[in-house]
């Protein structure tokens, strides 16, 4: 599989596979909705419905890998189709926004945080009801976003690869889903994911269902260009 990356204001590619950025500020780990557009118009996204809640999502998020971005290889208008970056760096909870230009010399990587397949069904079988009942009633387009790629610092970044503890959890003090990695290169380190700071994302679609569609047997991914 290539290593090769690039950005666009329609998708991120990364590892040979594409990732939705359109409509990204406003997917978070959890959201669900209907998918519109399609690889035909290059501008498919999520229409978030809705969020499932933060607690349903406590320990079934993991940071899945980093991901070195050459910056000088991108350009102003693909990366901040969106506005300026928000970034997240040592020691400070919420996204900052930072410019292309200066995104350019920071050596900003992307976290890839992911919930996966069998934490997916297991959540929306057994917690976040509303999601599943509107994945039920809107059939085929229904999507729900299972990774979200986050811009951080190199040293975040290098934290979170070699931190012995994670974990994640509702915010006390916002409607955020609040991570913290500890056992790292700097301590504990928390940050809180909320909406804004999503800068691509990948999607779950329901493969199978039970005949009252009361309980998913079965999920896929889909990401850019697919489905």
């Amino acid at each position: 599989m290539s290593n090769e990356t690039k950005i666009t204001s329609n998708y991120f590619l990364c590892n040979g596979l594409k990732y939705f950025r359109d409509n990204a500020p406003l997917v978070e780990l959890g959201s669900y909705g209907q998918k519109k557009g399609g690889s035909l118009t290059g501008n498919a996204y999520l229409a978030v419905e809705a969020t499932v809640s933060r607690a349903n999502l406590e320990d079934n998020v993991k940071h899945v890998t980093n991901v070195s971005i050459d910056w000088s290889r991108a350009t102003k208008a693909d990366v901040e189709t969106h506005g300026a970056l928000k970034y997240f760096g040592l020691n400070f909870k919420a996204a900052n926004s930072i410019s292309f230009e200066q995104a350019k010399s920071a050596k900003l990587q992307l976290c890839e945080f992911a919930i996966l397949e069998g934490n997916l069904k297991k959540m929306l079988n057994n917690g976040a009801t509303a999601a599943r009942s509107f994945m039920a009633g809107e059939g085929k387009d229904a999507r729900i976003a299972s990774v979200a790629f986050i811009v951080v610092s190199g040293e975040l970044a290098q934290h979170f690869k070699v931190s012995t503890k994670f974990h994640a959890a509702a915010s006390k003090g916002s409607n955020a889903l609040e991570i913290v990695a500890s056992g790292g290169t700097s301590g504990s380190q928390t940050i809180e994911l909320a909406r804004g700071c999503t800068f691509a994302y990948g999607l779950h679609k329901v493969k199978d269902w039970n005949r009252g569609k009361t309980e998913i047997l079965d999920m896929e991914d889909e990401l850019f260009g697919t489905g």
